[in-house]
């Protein structure tokens, strides 16, 4: 069953794909410095399987970047997945690895930051505000 919830969680930016040459020079710079990197580092042969295809989308942004263009189209729909499916990940392991704890030492300390604790010895719950400061800050609310 899915969650329901009051928001949508559907972005309204429109996310465009990049263009075919920045997509070639890119990836083929990439791939090129992957094969020449054990090289500098390790002293170990240029990597064949990475160079070829690297100077080819280097040759292909050049001359005909069009052609790129499903493979772009397909690489953007991989990266909009893989956004989908790491963002809560990553959101639940900040919220569970960062606020919860926070939140468990600051009720361990008996602090309660949006007062939420029942005072059965206080008449109002209302916070009194100076009578200078509380028209300046309400200037533009919307």
């Amino acid at each position: 069953m899915a969650s329901q919830s009051h928001e949508t969680l559907a972005s309204f930016r429109k996310v465009s794909v990049s263009s075919n040459r920045k997509f070639g020079y890119t990836i083929g710079i990439i791939l090129i410095v992957l094969s020449i990197l054990p090289t500098l580092l390790h002293h170990q042969p240029v990597r064949l399987w990475l160079l070829a295809p690297g100077v080819a989308m280097l040759v292909l942004a050049l001359a005909a970047p069009a052609s790129l263009g499903p493979i772009n189209r397909l690489w953007f729909q991989f990266g909009l997945l893989l956004g989908r499916l790491t963002n809560p990940i990553v959101m639940g392991i900040l919220f569970f690895a960062v606020l919860t704890p926070i939140g468990w030492l600051l009720r361990l300390r008996g602090h309660d930051l949006l007062r939420l604790r029942h005072d059965a010895d206080a008449d109002s719950y209302w916070i009194h505000r100076d009578a200078d400061a509380a028209p300046m800050s309400l200037t533009k609310q919307f």
